[in-house]
C-alpha cells in the first residue's frame, strides 16, 4: 500500500478526503497534518509516496512546502488542492511537477481519476525501480563474474604474462581506486556453502569489516576477500576480524569456518603465491575442531612479541599428539635456530622439556616397553651439547615418521575406497562428514590424508571429475545443459556454468559447439 499524507488547516476537509478514500477502498495508508511545518517534519521522519495539499495555509504554504520537498529531491507524487483557481496558482503547481490540481469542493469522480493517475504513476515508478534494480543486478553479476573468473586465471596458471604480473591489484576494482596495497583474506568452510549463499547475505558481514572490502567466491567451500591494508595495524587487531568472521558464521549457519590472512599485496603476480600459502597453511586445519585464523608468514603488525621457548615446545607437543610428524621436524629446527640465538635458557630446564616430549613421543609410538623409554631418557640427560640433543630429538622423531609410513598403506586403501565413492555419487551433494563415516573416519583426518596422497583436497577432487564427466556429456549426448548440470551434481544451473567457463574458458554451450 502507497502512503498518502493530506495536509489542510481545515479539519473537515481533511475528514472528507479520508471519507471517500474509506468509501472507495483506495488502497492507501492515510496520514494527516493541518501545517506545512508539520507536514515537512512529519516527511523528514517518515517516507511517503503521495502529498496532498491545500495551497493557501498560513506560514509555510502548499506551494513552499512542496519547493523544499523538490529541493531535498524527494520522489513524491504531489497534488494541490485550493478553493482559488486563479492561474497563477496552476502554473506554479505544473513548475512543482505536480499530478494534479484539484478545485474546491472537490467532485467525487474528479477525486477518482485523480488518484486512480497518481496510483497508477506509483505502480509505474515501483515497476521502473525493479527493473533498475534488476539491470543493476545482472550488471553486478556480470562484473563479480569476470572478477572471479579472472582471479581463478591468476591463482591456477602456473604461467602469466609480465603484464599480468605486474598489474595492479587495486585497480581490479574502482573499491580501491585510491589505495595502494590490499590483504586477502581467506574463508575456508568445512561445508558446501558459498555457491548457495545469495551476496545480500555476505553484505550483513559489512558491520565485521570497518573498510572497504570485495568478496570473489572461488568455489563451493572458499572465498576471497580483498580488504584494505591499514598501515601499522597489528596482527591482534587482524586475528579479531578473523574470529569475528568465525563466530558470525557459527551463529548464523552453525558452520566452523577457517580464516587466513595473507600480508600486504599490491600486484596481480603476488596473488598465487598468497592462494598457494594459503592452500598450505589450510592443510592443518583438520588439527581444529572449529574455526581457527591463520597467517601467512609475510603478515607483519606492530607487535613483535618473542618468541617462547616453552611454548614452541608445547606446540612440538601437541603436533606429535596429532601424528604430524613433518611439522614436528619443522617445529624442532626453528627451535634449535632460536635456542642458538639465546643462551639465557638453563640446560636442566631444556632437558626436562625434551623428556616431557620423549613422553609424548613413546605414547604415540608403537614401541611402549619400559626399557626402550629408560635408554632414550638416559640418552638426553646425558647429552653434554645443544647439538647432541638437537640430534637424539630429531633422530626420535625419524622412528616416529617411520612408524607412520606404516600405517600411510592403510591410509591409501582409505582414499582409493573414498574416490570409488565419489566416483560412484559424483552426481549429488556428497559432504565431507558422511564420506568419513562410511570409511570410519573423522571429517579432519580423511581431509588431511586425502590431500596428502592425491595433492588436492575432496572438494577440488569431486569438482574436477565433475567438470570432466560435464565436458563428457556436452559433446557425445544431446542432454540439455540444465539435465547436465543435475547429472553432475550442480541443482543451480547459473553457478554450473559460471563454474565450467572459470575451468575451460567457454561457457557450456559454447564448449558444446567446439569440434572433438
Amino acid at each position: 500500500m502507497y502512503k498518502l499524507l493530506i495536509v489542510d488547516d481545515e479539519g473537515f476537509q481533511r475528514h472528507g478526503i479520508k471519507f471517500l478514500i474509506h468509501k472507495y477502498d483506495l488502497k492507501l495508508d492515510v496520514y494527516e497534518a493541518e501545517s506545512g511545518e508539520e507536514a515537512l517534519a512529519f516527511i523528514k521522519e517518515h517516507p511517503i509516496d503521495i502529498l496532498l495539499t491545500d495551497i493557501r495555509m498560513k506560514e509555510l504554504d502548499g506551494l513552499q512546502l512542496v519547493e523544499e520537498i523538490r529541493a531535498q529531491l524527494l520522489p513524491i507524487q504531489v497534488i494541490f488542492m485550493s478553493a482559488y483557481g486563479e492561474f497563477e496558482y496552476a502554473k506554479r503547481a505544473i513548475d512543482l511537477q505536480a499530478v494534479h490540481y484539484i478545485l474546491k469542493p472537490v467532485e467525487v469522480s474528479e477525486f477518482l481519476k485523480v488518484f486512480s493517475k497518481v496510483i497508477e504513476r506509483c505502480d509505474r515508478d515501483v515497476r521502473q525501480k525493479q527493473d533498475q534494480s534488476r539491470m543493476q543486478g545482472i550488471y553486478d553479476h556480470g562484473l563479480r563474474y569476470e572478477q572471479q573468473r579472472l582471479i581463478s586465471r591468476w591463482i591456477h596458471r602456473s604461467a602469466l604474462s609480465e603484464e599480468d604480473q605486474l598489474a595492479d591489484i587495486c585497480e581490479m576494482t574502482s573499491s580501491f581506486e585510491s589505495h595502494e596495497e590490499l590483504r586477502v583474506v581467506i574463508l575456508d568452510a568445512r561445508e558446501r556453502f558459498f555457491d548457495r549463499i545469495n551476496l545480500e547475505a555476505l553484505r550483513a558481514l559489512e558491520q565485521l569489516i570497518p573498510r572497504k572490502y570485495e568478496w570473489v567466491h572461488l568455489n563451493e567451500n572458499q572465498c576471497l576477500l580483498f580488504m584494505e591494508a591499514v598501515h601499522g595495524e597489528s596482527k591482534r587487531e587482524l586475528e579479531r576480524i578473523g574470529q569475528q568472521f568465525i563466530h558470525w558464521f557459527h551463529t548464523h549457519y552453525h558452520m566452523a569456518v577457517y580464516v587466513a590472512c595473507s600480508g600486504c599485496v599490491h600486484q596481480i603476480g603476488q596473488l598465487r603465491d598468497v592462494y598457494q600459502e594459503f592452500e598450505r597453511i589450510l592443510d592443518s586445519k583438520f588439527f581444529y575442531d572449529e574455526g581457527v585464523v591463520f597467517f601467512t608468514g609475510s603478515v607483519s603488525g606492530d607487535e613483535q612479541e618473542p618468541v617462547s621457548v616453552e611454548d614452541m615446545l608445547e606446540e612440538i607437543k601437541r603436533e606429535i599428539e596429532r601424528r604430524n610428524y613433518p611439522a614436528v621436524q619443522t617445529r624442532f629446527q626453528q627451535l634449535a635456530g632460536q635456542l642458538q640465538e639465546n643462551n639465557q635458557v638453563s640446560s636442566i630446564y631444556l632437558k626436562y622439556i625434551c623428556m616431557e616430549v620423549l613422553k609424548v613421543l613413546i605414547r604415540a609410538s608403537s614401541i611402549k616397553n619400559g626399557e626402550h623409554f629408560r635408554s632414550n631418557l638416559e640418552k638426553i640427560y646425558n647429552t653434554n651439547k645443544l647439538s647432541d640433543l638437537m640430534e637424539h630429538m630429531m633422530s626420535l622423531i625419524e622412528d616416529g615418521v617411520a612408524q607412520d609410513t606404516e600405517a600411510d598403506d592403510s591410509g591409501k586403501r582409505v582414499i582409493s575406497e573414498v574416490i570409488r565413492i565419489i566416483e560412484r555419487e559424483y552426481n549429488r551433494d556428497i559432504a565431507v562428514e558422511e564420506l568419513a563415516e562410511r570409511v570410519n573416519l573423522s571429517p579432519n583426518y580423511l581431509s588431511h590424508i586425502f590431500k596428502k596422497h592425491q595433492g588436492v583436497s575432496i572438494v577440488k577432487f569431486t569438482t574436477s571429475l565433475r567438470m570432466d564427466k560435464a565436458k563428457y556429456l556436452l559433446h557425445h549426448t544431446n542432454k540439455k545443459i540444465a539435465a547436465i548440470s543435475d547429472e553432475t551434481g550442480y541443482r543451480n544451473v547459473a553457478y554450473f556454468c559460471s563454474l565450467f567457463k572459470t575451468y575451460y574458458g567457454l561457457t557450456p554451450s559454447q564448449y558444446r559447439e567446439q569440434p572433438l
